[in-house]
């Protein structure tokens, strides 16, 4: 199983981030939100819409995963929502 997170972005949307690709996280400028630099494609960082701890305890989480999943992720046509 690849550990994946999904994570909200400030304007709407969302990022899914491969949890052995994530370098670190900083606060950021808003202390609801914090910067997520990732290995490869984002080394200088993205924006989340998650405080520090909120996003530490979901890498954290994501990291000691004992391989039952938690959640269940459906994807659905754009038609649906």
């Amino acid at each position: 199983m690849i550990p994946i997170i999904s994570c909200p972005l400030p304007g709407g949307g969302q990022a899914l981030i491969k949890t052995q690709d994530i370098g670190g996280a900083t606060t950021g400028k808003n202390p609801k939100e914090c910067d997520v630099y990732i290995l490869g494609w984002a080394a200088n960082g993205i924006t989340v819409d998650l405080s520090l701890d909120d996003f530490a305890e979901v890498w954290v989480s994501a990291l000691i995963d004992d391989g039952e999943p938690e959640y269940e992720v459906v994807f659905t046509p754009d038609e649906v929502h």
